[in-house]
């Protein structure tokens, strides 16, 4: 399985058409994979969607991962699973199988440490700037993010503040892609 260079993460659209259009954009942006977490729905519409959205991935050769906010019955149909933090802290072994995606959502050096142990395929480090859904959240700054994406072996995706533009400056900066939200999508 091949980790792309650039994974965004599900806006909170209002609506599911608004969230295909994105998911179609970003097909013919050549987006190969994208989390799913829509923390603002309860599970039924999650399901819903879910249902509705599997075979328009399949179509679109798009890899679903879905977010451990999630009902974890509803993971085993898509490409792979990826842990939140709050969900980090209770785990005490890899959650899907080695031929599904199973990324972390990291935060620092434990956090780090811990996706290690727990045999990550790739974790998201964040925040490295300052962002309106984690506005009390200090960002790690490339200095920090830097220090801490040389102390695993791990490919380690930066979020938080970017876009597609500054790939560049993760990849000088350790990283070996960039995850994101609302500078990802279009709808």
């Amino acid at each position: 399985m091949d980790l792309p260079k650039i994974y965004p993460i599900t806006p909170e659209t209002d609506t599911f058409e608004n969230l295909l259009t994105a998911i179609s954009r970003s097909a013919s942006n050549n987006f190969s994979v994208f989390q799913y977490r829509r923390k603002n729905l309860d599970e039924s519409r999650v399901k819903e969607e879910l249902d509705l959205l599997e075979p328009i991935a399949v179509e679109l050769n798009i890899s679903v991962i879905v977010n451990s906010y999630h009902q974890s019955n509803l993971i085993s149909r898509f490409s792979g699973l990826h842990l939140n933090g709050i969900d980090l802290k209770g785990s005490k072994k890899r959650l899907v199988e080695k031929n599904k995606f199973f990324g972390i959502s990291c935060h620092d050096e434990k956090d780090i440490k811990k996706a290690e142990i727990l045999d990550a395929d790739y974790i998201f480090l964040s925040p490295v700037n300052k962002t309106s859904s984690h506005q009390n959240q200090k960002p790690l700054g490339w200095k920090k993010f830097y220090e801490l994406t040389n102390e695993t072996k791990l490919p380690v995706y930066a979020l938080g503040g970017l876009g597609k533009e500054d790939l560049f400056k993760a990849e000088e900066n350790g990283a070996y892609g960039i995850a994101g939200i609302s500078r990802f999508w279009s709808y």
